[in-house]
């Protein structure tokens, strides 16, 4: 890609860590990230009149300090960009950087949620609407464009509230030639998107800002194809180069900490500018998905049923606990301890990695004993990859 200046490019930059849903929704990082890849480009010749930086942090929220003025991430702020201010501009260039909570419709429509996004009205961004939205006369004014989205994609079936999620498209447009679309994203449907609450940063902000960051070259913008390369290469260890000061997985400005960590999402999305799509699985440290039959989980349910331990309501609830947070919030929690633990096992079986993560979180009960031991034998028989069930 040649001929863009950084003078003549724009940006929309988001970051929502603080949602009307209340602190059950907090997410410590895309504001950060926001504010970091605000400095990058304004580091890179992109004026601060260019940006417009939305965000809704939360107390004691980190990132660098910038000269852009930043509005709110919820609706009225981001459509006031989307559709009024973006139309009526001309430029070489446009990234949009998004960072927050996110969701897969039942349609298989990326949803991206505001941050005035609340219990009875969960405000949301249709991300494949607008992406097909902005090849059209609707933004007749920026041909080329980089779009970079760190959120999760879990199915809003999981989560239990696909019925209450609102759906507010973009008008429709003439398509027009020529346009070009660079696209990656942290998650595929389905999946989740890892972040990282203490260092305020999402694992593929973090590679992405980090394979910027590496890429300087005066080439503008940098060679898209080879950052999406080199963040796939971070997260399953086939880098070929050094990104961001890398070394020795120390932490620094590299992004070392979140290769072998478990920080890091279970898939990424990508779209290059000839329009061509790449979904990379990530290999796990311990079976990512489980070909679970019914009979399968029909008789972990029964080990379970059986333990003394999961009798017990603080029992169950400690396992709960254990598991990844956005699994253990999509869990529904019944009075009886069979009903339970069913419930708890048919959730888990529909996140990838779910099973695991369960077997795992069991672990810490009832140690050495006869029950541990038939739930090691299950799981070896039945979460192999490969294994029939």
């Amino acid at each position: 890609m040649t001929g863009a200046r950084p003078e003549r490019t724009y940006a929309v930059v988001v970051g929502a860590e603080r949602y009307a849903a209340g602190p059950s929704w907090d997410l410590p990082g895309p504001a950060a990230d926001a504010r970091r890849f605000t400095g990058w480009l304004r580091g890179h010749g992109v004026p601060a009149a260019n940006v417009f930086l939305l965000l809704d942090p939360l107390p004691g929220a980190g990132g660098p300090e910038v000269d852009v003025t930043a509005g709110t991430a919820g609706r009225e702020a981001v459509q006031e960009v989307l559709t009024r201010r973006l139309p009526a501009l001309e430029g070489d260039l446009l990234w949009v950087f998004w960072g927050g909570h996110g969701v897969t419709d039942p349609q298989g429509h990326r949803r991206l949620f505001y941050a005035d996004a609340g219990p009875d009205d969960r405000r949301n961004l249709d991300l494949d609407a607008w992406l097909t939205a902005f090849t059209t006369d609707l933004l007749p004014g920026f041909r080329r464009q980089i779009w970079l989205v760190d959120s999760c994609q879990t199915f809003v079936e999981d989560l239990g509230f696909a019925r209450s999620l609102p759906t507010e498209l973009p008008s429709g447009g003439e398509r027009l030639p020529g346009r070009e679309q660079f696209v990656l994203l942290a998650s595929r449907p389905g999946q989740r998107a890892a972040n990282d609450p203490v260092r305020q940063t999402g694992a593929f902000s973090r590679a992405v800002l980090a394979a910027l960051a590496a890429s300087d070259g005066g080439v503008w913008p940098p060679d898209m194809n080879a950052v999406a390369d080199t963040v796939l290469g971070e997260f399953t260890g086939g880098s070929t180069g050094q990104v961001g000061g890398r070394s020795g997985g120390q932490s620094g400005g590299s992004i070392g900490p979140f290769a072998g960590s478990g920080q890091r999402p279970t898939a990424l999305w990508h779209r290059s500018w000839a329009g061509d799509e790449r979904r990379l699985e990530f290999p796990a440290t311990r079976r990512l998905e489980e070909p679970v039959t019914d009979a399968a989980l029909a008789e972990l349910i029964g080990l379970l049923a059986g333990w003394p331990s999961m009798a017990d309501r603080d029992h169950r609830q400690l396992v709960v606990g254990m598991l990844p947070p956005d699994l253990a919030g999509a869990i529904p929690r019944m009075g009886a301890p069979r009903p339970d633990i069913i419930s708890i096992v048919r959730t888990c079986r529909r996140h990838p990695g779910g099973l695991a993560a369960l077997v795992e979180a069991l672990a810490l009960l009832e140690p050495g004993s006869l029950e541990q031991r038939e739930l090691k034998d299950w799981a070896d028989r039945r979460l192999t990859p490969g294994s029939s069930g």
